[in-house]
């Protein structure tokens, strides 16, 4: 999927074109959708299982959709290129797009967000970045993050702008240093920390 600059521009585009890459029915009933927020609010967010096969990417990263030896599914995310790098329009990397209930069941939170991975196998990476992207939270938002062997969770607290955001993306971009530029991630989960010191988005 190719995303197009300037950096402003990338996030009205890819709303659009994660959605449909997502293509999965939402058919939930108005009552329905208030028993997942309060699900949501009290539980978190978890992104694992079959859904990391709807995951999005941007341009420099890739991913597949695997299983282990134990039956667990993973999206094995590659960074072609490093981020950052002058050749890529900005991006949120591979990324989950959060679904519109779980939006609203998250807004005006300060967020948690633990991306449970490894390196991979193979050209596994040193390094990667870790981000959670909302209205007001661009490129400066990526948290660089040293990996040790093994699988093992990493967190970032995240402090929300806006109190009525209109998309959330979590991403990952593994570093692409000398071919050691994969991951395999099994899951990201999202937890409310505090009432956030946000604003109404303007207009």
């Amino acid at each position: 999927m190719i995303l197009r600059s300037p950096d402003l521009a990338f996030y009205p585009v890819v709303i659009i074109a994660a959605a449909l890459m997502i293509g999965v029915p939402l058919a939930i009933k108005s009552a329905d959708i208030i028993g997942v927020e309060d699900d949501i609010r009290a539980n978190g967010i978890t992104i694992s299982g079959e859904r990391l096969q709807f995951l999005a990417a941007g341009q420099g990263v890739s991913f597949e959709f695997l299983r282990d030896a134990d039956n667990r599914f993973f999206a094995r995310v590659t960074g072609e290129v490093t981020r950052g790098s002058p050749t890529l329009t900005p991006s949120a990397g591979v990324f989950d797009a959060l679904r519109p209930y779980e939006l609203a069941a998250i807004s005006g939170s300060d967020v948690r967000v633990t991306y449970t991975l490894q390196p991979s196998a193979a050209n596994g990476a040193a390094r990667t970045d870790l981000g959670f992207f909302e209205e007001g939270l661009g490129q400066s938002s990526w948290r660089a993050q040293t990996l040790e062997p093994g699988l093992n969770s990493y967190t970032i607290d995240v402090d929300i702008p806006y109190c009525d955001p209109s998309y959330g993306f979590a991403g990952v971009w593994p570093s692409a240093e000398n071919e050691a530029n994969s991951i395999d991630l099994y899951e990201i989960r999202i937890e409310m920390t505090a009432d956030a010191d946000c604003t109404e988005l303007p207009g």
